[in-house]
This record gives structure tokens, sequence and C-alpha cells, in this order.
């Protein structure tokens, strides 16, 4: 077994590294949107709802519905019903940078959830600290409520990475391309299994990498 796995990296390596690439490319533009946009709903969340700083029930509901529906529908149809809006948004419906998009939407919906959860963690006294001290709104966010908060923060944005590296493995129902794409059409349905397992282990290495840096930088923040 392993003879066929270090035969078959020899012969595919090219392939491999390609579609490595593609994972990455996609995984790193859906997390530039992922941060800003997830972490800026997160805070809408955060304020709207009962009893945040500027409380507005019609907000939340919408906000917070949107995003529960988003979180709700299965991955791999979450795709194929976005592929008409992705069709006019990117300019096609298949392939890396339309996989792109899906995976955006639902990084966002993901990690604006878990940013509230974040918040929300935050001793309620640091408000009125912050008030106190005489801090301005701005200033509360800025140097109370986002540092207390920053590394639950950090881990949030880790467990959102995980999530996408997991859903880029099924953008290949659009041709998607990445390690998931090359490893069901080359590996599983090729019946080039040692390719699969190839791909399988740098899931893995990737996902285990993501995972350690996050509670490395996570740990190192942590001045509670």
């Amino acid at each position: 077994m392993i003879n066929s796995i270090i035969e078959s990296f020899n012969i595919d390596k090219d392939v491999l590294l390609k579609a490595l690439f593609e994972t990455l490319e996609m995984l790193g533009v859906a997390l530039i949107f992922t941060f800003i946009f997830g972490l800026i709903i997160g805070i809408i969340l955060f304020i709207t709802r009962n009893k945040g700083l500027y409380e507005n029930k019609v907000l939340y509901l919408i906000t917070s519905t949107i995003v529960n529906i988003i979180r709700s529908v299965p991955f791999i149809l979450f795709i194929i019903i976005l592929i008409p809006l992705t069709r006019v948004i990117v300019g096609t419906g298949f392939g890396v940078n339309a996989s792109k998009f899906p995976l955006s939407i639902v990084g966002i919906a993901t990690f604006a959830r878990l940013v509230e959860q974040a918040l929300l963690s935050v001793n309620k006294d640091i408000y009125e600290t912050s008030y106190a001290l005489g801090a301005n709104t701005f200033q509360y966010f800025k140097s109370f409520l986002l540092r207390e908060s920053r590394q639950f923060l950090v881990l949030s944005f880790v467990s959102t990475t995980i999530s996408l590296i997991s859903y880029s493995t099924v953008v290949g129902v659009i041709a998607g391309g990445g390690l998931g794409y090359l490893a069901i059409n080359e590996g599983y349905q090729n019946f080039n299994y040692p390719l699969m397992w190839i791909i399988i282990i740098i899931m893995i290495i990737i996902v285990q990498a993501v995972q350690g840096l996050g509670n490395l930088v996570a740990k190192k923040i942590d001045k509670r």
C-alpha cells in the first residue's frame, strides 16, 4: 500500500501541485471575504440583538434569519442553487472562480454567527468600565470589546477556515477544481485509490497546520 502511494505521488505530483494551488486560491479569496464581512455582520448581530447596544429587533431578525438559512442548506445543494447567481456575478457557473462565491457566502454566514457568540462571551461589565473611563462607542469596540474577545475570534476564524477546507472538497459538483475534485474524479471514479489517499493525507496535514497555528496565535494574544 505504501509503495503504491509513493509510486502514485511520483506519477501525479504535478497534477497534485496544481490542485493544491487551486484549493489554496479558492480558500484564500473566500477567507478574505469571510473575515471582513463575517466580522461586520457578526458585530451587527451583536449590537442589534435583544438588549444590545443598538437594539433593533427587525434588523436582527432579518440578518439572523439569512445567516441561519445559509448555514442550514447542505453545501452541495447550496452550490447548485447558487449557480445562476454565481454565473451573473463571476461570469461562469463552473470552475475554480465559480467555487469562490459559494465558499465565501457560507464562510461569511458561519463566521458571523461565531463572531456574535465570541462577543457575547465577553463580560458585560466591560461596557460599564469603558463608559466610566470616558470611552466613546468606537473606543469601546476597538479597545475593550474586540480586545477582550480576540482569542475567541481567532479560534472562531480557525474553526471557520477548517470548515471551508472541508467544503472546498465538495465543489467538484461544479467542476470546481482543487484537491477534492481531483480525489473524486481522478482518484475514486478512476479507481486510483493511492492518489485518493495522498489527497486525504494532504488535507489532514493542512487542517492540522491551520489548527496548530490558530491555537498558537490564540495563546499568544490571550492577555487575560
